[in-house]
């Protein structure tokens, strides 16, 4: 009778550890959890390499040649530019831009012009131009730069004439005939730029402007009908004016 309880005991200790071994023997029901490095979102800045400028400028006097029977010359007095525009760095060393610009400035005529008018005008322009520059690497705060661009500039003369004069009295019926026309423009440009605060950079510069020729006006006199051109000009332009950054 002990011999069979002994069995019988041993039989139900056997029993109970070998569910408890084949369970050690089984992979875990729920896996331990693996843990990844993600790399680290950076906020995408949306006006990164945007900027908006703003100048004045200041023409310096030029002569230009007229042309229409005979040739005659003409003097562009010291001028005033206001200019906007909107620019977009690509690297540290090239941007772009697209600038607006506008000018007043008086013309002289001479004491004989063609034909002997005794004329006047207050000139304006418009200019549009598409421009690139090159920036040379900042030193302390400054950076040179170059550039070149090319557009298109309205010129309105706005002539008038002295009264007494041949055009304006001796010729009954004489009149004129104002024009306002588009020309290609070309500029080169060479400046310093220096940064105020991150975003912010005073730009002091020179520019060369090349206009071709065109239509200074028409002149209807004694049922002949007369025409002057410019052969295009130069403007020697020294201006200053502020960058701002958009990040």
């Amino acid at each position: 009778m002990t011999i069979t309880r002994t069995l019988i005991a041993s039989v139900v200790v056997i029993g109970a550890t070998i569910p408890a071994a084949l369970a050690a023997d089984l992979p875990p029901i729920y896996a331990e959890p693996i843990y990844q490095d993600v790399p680290e979102l950076v906020p995408v800045e949306i006006g990164n390499g945007w900027y908006l400028r703003g100048d004045v400028s200041y023409d310096f006097d030029s002569d230009v040649s007229v042309e229409g029977g005979s040739r005659a010359e003409m003097k562009f007095e010291n001028g005033y530019d206001l200019g906007a525009g909107v620019g977009y760095r690509f690297t540290d060393f090239f941007r772009t831009d697209v600038t607006a610009r506008y000018s007043t400035f008086d013309v002289d005529f001479g004491p004989a012009a063609a034909y002997r008018y005794a004329l006047s005008s207050d000139a304006e322009s418009w200019e549009l131009m598409a421009n690139a520059y090159v920036d040379l690497g900042t030193f302390v705060g400054f950076t040179p730069y170059l550039g070149g661009g090319v557009g298109a500039m309205q010129v309105d003369y706005g002539i008038s004439c002295t009264s007494g004069t041949l055009a304006c009295a001796a010729i009954p019926g004489a009149s004129y005939t104002d024009t306002k026309d588009w020309r290609f423009a070309y500029s080169l440009m060479a400046g310093v730029a220096y940064d105020v605060t991150q975003n912010v950079a005073l730009d002091i510069g020179y520019r060369y402007l090349n206009v071709e020729a065109g239509d200074l006006f028409g002149l209807t006199a004694g049922g002949v009908d007369y025409a002057l051109r410019d052969d295009g000009f130069d403007r020697h332009t020294i201006q200053a004016g502020i960058r701002y950054s958009l990040w």
